[in-house]
């Protein structure tokens, strides 16, 4: 299995490193945090695979990009990049917000965040290895479809060209 590669964006010093340190038991998913989410999205060329984004990015830099903001920017750079919301606030209408721009999930920070946060990445990993298998289906699909033309488009010039006498020499 490739290593997982989550960014996690917290304006907290220790949120970060609970958070980091709670994925880090995890030998395959390597995490790197970001304070601001500008800097997150100057590093988005590094390919993440998720996005851990703190929902209140402006507590210690009142001119910081909103998280929502930061969202779409993901989104937009990269659509296939799944983003976790993570907030204090138990708001429904917050967490529908985060979802309509394009959120996987929101996870409320309580003391069952990093275990719920764990839980949404695994499903977030059986996403992507279903799409991969999906594609790889698909492409053995196409390669099937591929050589059943070639045998026909084979056996119509045999046919016109009056190989197909040859073919019946081979069966008797």
């Amino acid at each position: 299995m490739k290593a997982i590669k989550i960014f996690v964006v917290d304006d907290d010093p220790l949120q970060l490193e609970m958070i980091t340190d709670h994925l880090g038991q995890f030998k395959n998913y390597i995490c790197k945090t970001f304070y601001k989410g500008e800097t997150m999205l100057a590093s988005l060329g590094e390919k993440p695979d998720i996005i851990v984004l703190d929902y209140n990015l402006s507590s210690a830099d009142k001119d910081a990009k909103k998280s929502i903001d930061i969202l779409k920017a993901v989104k937009s750079a990269d659509e296939r990049i799944e983003v976790i919301i993570y907030s204090r606030q138990d708001n429904v209408e917050v967490a529908m917000t985060c979802m309509r721009f394009g959120a996987f999930d929101y996870v409320v920070k309580n003391p069952t965040a990093f275990y719920r946060m764990e839980n949404i990445i695994h499903k977030i990993i059986k996403q992507y290895e279903l799409v991969a298998d999906a594609e790889r289906y698909k492409r053995m699909l196409s390669l099937i479809g591929y050589v059943i033309l070639a045998g026909a488009v084979l056996a119509v010039i045999a046919k016109l060209s009056g190989l197909d006498d040859v073919f019946n020499i081979l069966d008797h």
